[in-house]
């Protein structure tokens, strides 16, 4: 094609296109996953859940989020795009399929991010040995969300290089407390037994697949730095795989550590709202167990911006569709970040659980409740995002077999943990999330039906992502036909 075929502006101009390096596109993967956190947080919730079964599904839950994160691969070497796995949904499902797997990412990047602000609060509230409630515990949450605004907004290169050393840091200090812990432990059992050994149930280990799902969530991020990355093509991959990967390995690591220092523990510590912390106390590990409720607190606030970047992303991109108000499509002028949808989601993420808390809530209840909305949310979006990559394959004429059955086994396996998990006996006590989720993704179906009916030319514009301009090009260069 010509010069003058190609667009004059691209349709996500404003961000600052080709500056992060590899190490900055892997760092937001991390810091929205989290895995010093996910790692130490995510396990006592699995044991509840899935009892006896707890290690299986650990690894269970580990080799599907790889294989999703294999799936999204397809997609990240092919288009640089904003809205991550929204717009790469959108290629192979079409609009519809982009709209429910988008607003699913939304439920899903916001449940995470309050889930992460209140560990904020309960590893800082560790750390200091004092035990705010109340109004106490929802002024620190502001202040943290606070600082969070002020991250997010001047931009993501600084905030991700910070935050993928502190999560090294951070994962040093949590393997070292694990082992301290186990080479003390005498191979007795407490009253944490029964609930670790507890009996197996098939709503209990699909609820504890859909929480080991949810320890990776945030993993997929990386893929809304497309614009902004400088060798999209490579480093977005890479990301996506690669982090599930080596997150894998430390998850299931860790959560045998916690299966057997647990089961030896009493339940009161079990389903604290810091039960490794609490066991490292214990323990008398001092300074060591003071470094790693910081660096836990880190870890979780890393996953606040990190999250919230990339739902920021996402608006961003349905803004410049035309689905979303075009104002969440504005930049900054200096930073050049999605200011004015990063400057619409912090209120929320942070007045849930600044108000819950105000109210009495328990830290560990909101995490509970705000980690499995999320989890719901992200294992639909992979649904559908793992079904549209053969579909988009088959499109260039690029399917092969491994591709398909990869796609489809990831597709079927993802859709039949969310059916059971949702439908399970297990879910008996947690109901009122399965209802909060359905009303918060409701919008989703809701604007895909409007657009549908009304707006038909907006549609067609879903799945946008970075493009050539004819500023862009050398002259002589676009010239082919």
């Amino acid at each position: 094609m010509t010069i003058d075929e190609l667009p004059p502006r691209s349709p996500v101009a404003g961000l600052r296109r080709r500056g992060l390096s590899m190490v900055e596109v892997l760092a937001q993967s991390v810091s929205a996953l989290a895995p010093s956190a996910a790692v130490v947080a995510v396990p006592p919730f699995v044991m509840v859940q899935a009892g006896a079964a707890t290690l299986p599904v650990l690894v269970v839950g580990s080799a599907l989020v790889v294989l999703v994160g294999w799936c999204l691969t397809a997609f990240g070497r092919r288009m640089a795009a904003v809205g991550g796995v929204y717009s790469f949904t959108a290629k192979g499902l079409g609009p519809g399929g982009a709209l429910l797997a988008g607003w699913a990412l939304v439920v899903g990047y916001t449940g995470i991010a309050v889930s992460a602000l209140v560990g904020t609060v309960a590893y800082l509230v560790s750390f200091t040995g004092a035990r705010p409630v109340g109004w106490a515990a929802a002024l620190l949450a502001v202040a943290v969300g606070l600082v969070a605004v002020l991250t997010t907004v001047r931009g993501i290169r600084l905030s991700a290089r910070v935050a993928l050393a502190l999560e090294v840091v951070s994962v040093g200090v949590v393997v070292a407390v694990l082992g301290v812990l186990l080479a003390a432990h005498d191979g007795s059992t407490g009253t944490g037994a029964a609930v670790v050994d507890g009996p197996v149930t098939a709503g209990g280990v699909a609820t504890g697949l859909v929480l080991a799902v949810a320890a990776f969530m945030g993993f997929e991020s990386a893929a809304t730095l497309g614009v902004e990355a400088r060798r999209p093509l490579v480093a977005v991959p890479r990301a996506v795989f690669w982090t599930p990967v080596v997150t894998g390995v430390l998850f299931v690591a860790a959560g045998l550590a916690q299966v057997v220092l647990l089961r030896g523990a009493p339940v009161e510590v079990l389903t604290g709202d810091v039960p490794v912390a609490q066991l490292a106390d214990a323990d008398g590990l001092g300074v060591l167990s003071r470094l790693l409720d910081v660096g836990i607190a880190l870890s979780f606030f890393a996953c606040v911006t990190g999250s919230v970047n990339a739902l920021a992303r996402v608006l961003f991109s349905m803004s410049r569709e035309g689905v979303l108000p075009a104002p969440l499509g504005r930049t900054h002028p200096r930073f050049a970040t999605p200011a004015v949808a990063l400057a619409c989601v912090l209120p929320v993420v942070v007045a849930v659980p600044a108000v819950a808390l105000a109210g009495g809530a328990r830290a560990r209840d909101v995490l509970a409740a705000s980690l499995t909305l999320s989890a719901l949310g992200y294992v639909l979006a992979y649904v559908l995002a793992a079904a549209a990559m053969p579909l988009f394959l088959r499109r260039i004429g690029e399917l092969t077999r491994p591709t398909l059955v990869g796609g489809t086994l990831a597709a079927v396996a993802s859709a039949a943990v969310l059916v059971v998990a949702v439908a399970g006996a297990s879910w008996s006590g947690s109901g009122v999330v399965v209802v909060v989720f359905g009303l918060a993704w409701l919008p989703g179906p809701v604007l895909w039906l409007v657009l549908r009916r009304r707006s038909p030319a907006v549609l067609a514009r879903v799945g946008v992502y970075d493009q050539a301009t004819a500023s862009s090009v050398l002259p002589g260069q676009g010239v082919r036909r």
